[in-house]
């Protein structure tokens, strides 16, 4: 098992791919130093020089959810709040995220 309790890629339930969008148990998940890593890499700058900023643009993007704003963030696409309720102690939030084909083909590398 992985560190954090879940078992770790390709190591799924049988049947069970990892690219199914149907199952979020097995979805593909993006850490923030891979963020970083992958935003450094397409700037050409070092991950240290990149942090500061991709670190205050979570912070503002999770501000602006937790404030109920719809996101217009090309080429990432709108995203709305769906549902939103507190949990014993964390805020749970639904997003809608809607994308345009052609921002959906460009952002694939």
């Amino acid at each position: 098992m992985a560190k954090n309790g879940r078992q770790g890629q390709g190591q799924g339930k049988k049947g069970q791919g990892q690219d199914n969008p149907e199952d979020p148990d097995n979805a593909k998940v993006l850490q923030k130093r891979q963020l970083i890593a992958r935003i450094a890499h397409r700037v050409g700058r070092r991950n240290a020089e990149v942090r500061d900023v991709v670190e205050a643009t979570l912070t503002e993007l999770g501000d602006a959810i937790s404030a109920g704003q719809t996101l217009a963030l090309p080429p990432l696409g709108r995203a709305r709040i769906s549902r939103q309720k507190d949990v014993s102690g964390t805020e749970v939030v639904v997003l809608r995220l809607r994308r345009r084909k052609t921002d959906v083909a460009l952002g694939s590398d």
